[in-house]
């Protein structure tokens, strides 16, 4: 044993004081009295305090001077030495994946990484610091370059577990970053079950040492679950895979809004996958469920996460869309081929007047005419006239030198081909994007102002060679779901944790509420081009709230794991680090585990003793009386 502060010893003299205040008495005032039988308590006691007095066994005493000595001990920091994995500066990653939630090590292995890692840290030398990364889907340093231990393990106590994977590229990049920036020789330590790539990480600075943690490779999982349309009607369809060593027998249950609506046995062979797909199912929009359970009241394996898995059905409505033409036959095939869209049209009268329907529409097209009020909804204009939104300032030709410009709605968009005669002259709203351009003129931009969605086709499609080209049922077709889509997402795929969704509410919400599986609420107010949601580490259903003034609705996504790196579970006895294969460390150096928080408690222990020996000691008089 060795003390890292031996000066805490000179603590040691506060004794002296202690056994002072035990040998002195308080001088009392004498008087005379006819007898002394009565007074020889007094006299006893005037004794006892008598002014250097020899001392007697005292029990208040011995037990101040134990106090004294267990915190003057703690104060020197005593340690022992213990073989450790590391010595010096450290850097330890603490895998946070999915599979670290499997508890065929109790309670889990997380925790018996945590135990590991706690280790470690008491093993720690004084002048030894300790950086911890969490490696999740992002890992993030959670403490850097500490020597505080009680620090160190506070931070770790409060590491928890994600249910996604692992980026162990950017895990690797944030150590040699830590390595560059201490000036002492680092090591690396991998706290894991060993599920990183097996091939493509790089190299890492320094020494770099592995403690697996997991003991059983058995694990069953729902690894695909899909839904999609078959004539009128959705199928769903279902893969189980069974990643352990042996056969597995289960049960496989499907629910439709929490409704068990068929269930059926199933056996595995090791290493196996069996699928199934569920047809003439409900044409109706909600939340199908899976889910894997054992035979017998035991669970079926170690890992739970992977048992369930979630699909979303969503009936597509019909978008109403009026067509505002003096007759073009390329507008009215581009909408009439477009799916779930409820085409009108809407012709001017014989002396050029033109009246809209009052009735509502999501979309409104408008073909070089306008009429006297634009109604309050989204739109889109072709060729257009000088209007409340943008301003026309007269015609541009001949138009050469397209650009088209990368973003969503120009997705496989090709305008090689493409030729126009001339096109309207705008100038560009500060409130929209151009989607293709000349060097002196936007030809198609689209943006959002006022809560509604507002494109232009800046030219008369009869004076270009665009109908004619596949461009035009892409363009046509990206610029009217974007003016009134669909759906606010496309549910039909679901996401993995970590994954972003991009949100396209529908026209008019103000303010989008997310809610997740666990009931975790995400407020956002709607802006121009939607949200991009990225809260998604949970794994479950969850519910997007469009809210508007006097109205709300909501449509609904899934985050499954669906990651066989996550669902096969075994355990890994070596990882391939660049080019080399590490394998388990064994505690081959010396490190030092303090004693001063024991001796912390102990002397907690005896102060309390010490305070019920002298409440009793005061009571033992009165008792004497009764």
């Amino acid at each position: 044993m060795q003390f890292l502060t031996p000066l805490g010893f000179a603590l040691a003299a506060l004794a002296i004081p202690i056994l002072l205040l035990y040998m002195l008495k308080l001088r009392r005032k004498q008087t005379q009295v006819s007898s002394t039988f009565l007074w020889e308590q007094l006299l006893r006691e005037q004794q006892a305090n008598a002014p250097w007095q020899k001392l007697k066994r005292n029990l208040l005493l011995i037990l101040q001077l134990l106090i004294l000595a267990a915190l003057v001990f703690a104060l020197a920091r005593p340690a022992i030495k213990i073989p450790t994995v590391a010595t010096g500066s450290l850097i330890i990653l603490l895998d946070a994946s999915a599979s670290m939630n499997a508890t065929d090590v109790a309670p889990s292995r997380f925790d018996a990484a945590k135990e590991s890692v706690n280790a470690v840290i008491n093993g720690l030398n004084p002048a030894s610091a300790l950086t911890l990364i969490l490696v999740g889907e992002t890992p993030e340093i959670l403490i850097a370059a500490e020597t505080d231990k009680t620090l160190l393990k506070s931070v770790l106590n409060k590491a928890t577990a994600t249910q996604g994977s692992a980026d162990w590229p950017a895990a690797f990049a944030l150590a040699a970053g830590a390595t560059r920036s201490d000036a002492l020789e680092s090591t690396i330590i991998i706290v894991s079950d060993g599920g990183l790539p097996a091939s493509g990480l790089p190299a890492l600075p320094g020494e770099v040492q592995y403690l697996p943690v997991g003991a059983s490779a058995d694990n069953v999982a729902i690894s695909a679950l899909a839904l999609r349309r078959n004539a009128a009607t959705p199928e769903l369809f279902a893969q189980v895979s069974n990643y352990g060593a042996s056969a597995q027998t289960l049960r496989l249950s499907f629910y439709f809004n929490d409704a068990l609506f068929d269930s059926r046995q199933m056996t595995l062979a090791a290493h196996s996958k069996q699928s199934l797909t569920l047809d003439d199912l409900a044409n109706q929009a909600g939340i199908y469920k899976a889910e894997i359970s054992g035979l017998q009241t035991k669970a079926l394996d170690a890992l739970a996460i992977d048992n369930t898995a979630f699909a979303i059905y969503q009936t597509s409505s019909a978008r109403r869309v009026l067509l505002v033409s003096k007759g073009n036959l390329f507008l009215e095939q581009a909408l009439a081929s477009l799916p779930n869209l409820q085409a009108f049209r809407a012709l001017p009268a014989a002396d050029g007047s033109l009246q809209i329907s009052t009735d509502p529409f999501d979309l409104y097209v408008f073909d070089g005419v306008l009429p006297t009020e634009i109604p309050n909804g989204n739109l889109l204009f072709i060729n257009p006239p000088n209007n409340p939104y943008f301003e026309v300032t007269g015609t541009l030709e001949p138009i050469q030198s397209m650009e088209v410009i990368e973003q969503p709605l120009t997705q496989y968009l090709d305008w090689s081909n493409v030729h126009i005669l001339k096109s309207k002259q705008t100038t560009l709203p500060v409130w929209a994007e151009a989607l293709v351009q000349t060097e002196q003129n936007p030809l198609v931009f689209a943006g959002q102002t006022q809560g509604q969605r507002i494109a232009s086709i800046n030219f008369d499609l009869r004076e270009s060679d665009l109908p004619l080209q596949i461009a035009f049922p892409i363009l046509f077709s990206n610029l009217t779901n974007y003016l009134v889509p669909p759906s606010a997402f496309d549910a039909t795929q679901a996401l993995q944790p970590g994954q972003s969704l991009q949100i396209v509410p529908p026209p008019g919400t103000e303010q989008i509420v997310v809610a997740s599986p666990s009931g975790v609420g995400y407020s956002y107010v709607n802006e121009a081009g939607g949200l991009k949601f990225t809260n998604t580490a949970e794994l479950g259903f969850y519910a997007v709230n469009f809210i508007s003034a006097g109205t709300s609705s909501a449509e609904y996504f899934a985050v499954n794991l669906f990651d066989p790196a996550e669902s096969n579970i075994a355990p890994q006895a070596e990882i391939h680090i660049g080019q080399t294969e590490v394998t388990r460390t064994v505690s081959e150096k010396i490190g030092q585990y303090e004693l001063w928080n024991w001796l912390a408690l102990a002397a907690l222990i005896i102060l309390m003793i010490e305070w019920q020996a002298y409440h009793r000691r005061q009571l033992l008089p009165k008792r004497a009386d009764s």
